[in-house]
C-alpha cells in the first residue's frame, strides 16, 4: 500500500462558498491512477483521521475538499499549512454508522430500498447521520432517513436540511 505525504496550504475553493481544499502536488498526482474514482484515508497534521474522495477541477489540479466539520476538528483555517498523509482505499468501501446498521437490520423494507442506492448516496446518508455527536439525534436521523427512503421522500428531506 503506497503512502503519500505532503504539506500544503488550506485554500478556499472558488466554486464553493463554504468549502476549502488541499491541492495535491503534481509529484503525487503523477503516481496516482489516471482513471476511476479515487478515495483515500489518512490524517491531517498526523492526528485527525479523514476518508475523502480526490476531486479535480475541470482541466485543473486534484484536491481534497475540507468541509467545516473536518476543519473544526483539525483546528485549521484558510491559509494554514497542513500536513497531509494518505493511502488509496477501495472507492466502494463504506462504513455505516452503528445507528443506521441497527435500523437497517430491523427493517427489511428499508434495507431493500437502501440496497438500491449508489455507494456515494449511501456515503452522503452516513455523513448526515455522523454529522452530529448526540447519540439520540443520530438514532432519530437514521430512523427518519429510512422511513423517508421507504416513502420516496428522502431526497426532498435532505435538500431541506442544507
Amino acid at each position: 500500500m503506497n503512502e503519500f505525504s505532503f504539506t500544503t496550504k488550506l485554500e478556499k475553493l472558488q466554486s464553493n462558498l463554504s468549502h476549502t481544499a488541499l491541492f495535491l502536488p503534481y509529484e503525487i498526482v503523477a503516481q496516482l491512477p489516471e482513471k476511476g474514482r479515487l478515495r483515500v484515508a489518512g490524517f491531517l497534521n498526523n492526528k485527525i483521521p479523514f476518508n475523502l474522495a480526490i476531486l479535480n477541477l475541470k482541466e485543473g489540479p486534484k484536491y481534497l475538499t475540507v468541509g467545516s466539520i473536518l476543519r473544526k476538528e483539525a483546528k485549521i483555517k484558510k491559509g494554514d499549512l497542513v500536513q497531509v498523509s494518505f493511502h488509496l482505499v477501495d472507492p466502494n468501501l463504506l462504513e455505516l454508522p452503528e445507528e443506521l446498521e441497527i435500523a437497517l437490520a430491523q427493517d427489511e423494507d428499508a434495507q431493500r430500498v437502501f440496497d438500491t442506492f449508489t455507494v456515494g448516496y449511501k456515503r452522503s446518508l452516513a455523513h448526515y447521520i455522523n454529522s452530529t455527536k448526540n447519540i439520540d439525534v443520530r438514532i432519530k436521523r437514521a430512523l427518519e432517513l429510512l422511513e423517508k427512503a421507504k416513502t420516496g421522500t428522502l431526497y426532498s428531506m435532505l435538500n431541506k436540511e442544507k
